[in-house]
């Protein structure tokens, strides 16, 4: 199984890996990077920083190593990678203040995006749902949503009030931005496409197979970021409050165990 545009992919990847590993670097061992950026959003950047380069770099190439081999297994990996990293760099082109990596930033994302719309238009013509044999359909569908209901319930706990309230969400007035642009991101983009994929998945659609194997590579990436940046503030003493750390750890284990049940499932 090889995907259409695979030289244009591995061109966009190379320049990818190469543009992520510059940025993620800067964070972590440049200390202006987030000079304008209150301290709690600095320490978050780094969080998110550690994690990227250390292992989404690293995860990004051997996947599309994989993917560029036809292996089924390492192209659904490599997508969801892929939209980890549009995710990622969705808010960092709109909720950090401007520094002298913006433009890396945007080259990120573009090259992000249009990496994830190839790698999705390949797989939507092919019989992915043939890829699965047996596979714990219901369980993943559930997960998945489970996830999804999580985050939602988390962010409407401080946006709700603030409406009704005609106030702010308190982190609003922390990090000085007119909205979080997680806020924006979740509710508009992410999150619907979660419960879609858990809806599509639990019908036994090609796409539901597609989405769901997207959607655990992500949460895996995106619990392993949250606990990193929870550490981080806890390392600055700007929050003294670890058990979050474990909860995000833990939801990255259970993860892991519903990603091995499911891609073990893949036929070769």
């Amino acid at each position: 199984m090889n995907l259409p545009n695979l030289k244009a992919l591995r061109i966009m990847t190379i320049l990818l890996v190469v543009s992520l590993s510059l940025v993620s670097a800067a964070g972590v061992f440049l200390p202006g990077t987030y000079a304008r950026d209150s301290a709690s959003m600095a320490a978050q950047g780094v969080g998110q920083d550690v994690v990227d380069l250390f292992l989404g770099v690293p995860l990004l190439i051997v996947t599309f190593v994989y993917t560029s081999r036809g292996s089924r297994l390492g192209t659904l990996l490599y997508a969801g990678t892929l939209f980890y990293i549009l995710y990622s760099f969705i808010i960092y082109c709109f909720g950090v203040f401007f520094n002298q990596w913006f433009l890396l930033y945007c080259l990120t994302l573009a090259l992000s995006l249009y990496s994830f719309i190839l790698v999705m238009s390949g797989l939507k013509g092919l019989n992915v749902a043939g890829w699965f044999d047996r596979a714990p359909v219901k369980t993943v569908s559930i997960f998945v949503l489970f996830v999804a209901l999580v985050f939602y319930a988390m962010w409407l706990k401080s946006l709700v009030p603030a409406i009704i309230n005609k106030s702010v969400p308190v982190e609003l007035m922390e990090y000085k931005l007119p909205v979080n642009a997680v806020h924006v991101i979740d509710l508009a983009f992410a999150l619907p496409g979660l419960v879609l994929g858990s809806v599509l998945l639990w019908r036994g659609k090609g796409m539901g197979y597609v989405i769901a194997s997207v959607a655990l590579v992500f949460i895996i990436l995106l619990s392993l970021v949250l606990a990193a940046i929870v550490i981080v503030l806890a390392r600055r003493e700007i929050s003294e409050d670890l058990s979050v750390a474990f909860v995000f750890g833990g939801l990255t284990v259970v993860s892991l165990v519903v990603a091995v049940l499911w891609f073990r499932k893949i036929k070769s």
